[in-house]
């Protein structure tokens, strides 16, 4: 029995984690990554995050690492020299929305 709710407890321990799917759409929704996230989907190959309104440099840093790949980042309508250096790396990259530099 101890051996059973010690089984149910690791399960439950495990559920709050979201899979890739749910991180994009809440990301998406909300505007905004955070570094973990940024970094768990860093390992997505074709990445939708037209929703993101800003990042940081470390963000950028880690969606940089889905090479090669493609990352859509339409909602950003800025992005530092650091940002675009880090982003440079992605092999397919999309910044329509961008209109001015920091």
């Amino acid at each position: 029995m101890k051996r059973f709710l010690i089984l149910i407890v690791l399960v439950l321990a495990g559920c709050g984690e979201q899979s890739p799917e749910e991180m994009i759409k809440q990301v998406n929704s909300s505007g905004t990554i955070s570094d973990e996230q940024a970094e768990s989907l860093s390992k997505v190959m074709d990445l939708d995050l037209n929703g993101l309104t800003s990042i940081t440099d470390e963000q950028a840093g880690s969606s940089s690492k889905i090479y090669p790949g493609i990352l859509h980042l339409n909602g950003l309508n800025a992005i530092t020299d650091k940002q675009a250096k880090s982003l440079s790396r992605v092999e397919h990259l999309y910044l329509n929305g961008l209109t001015s530099d920091h």
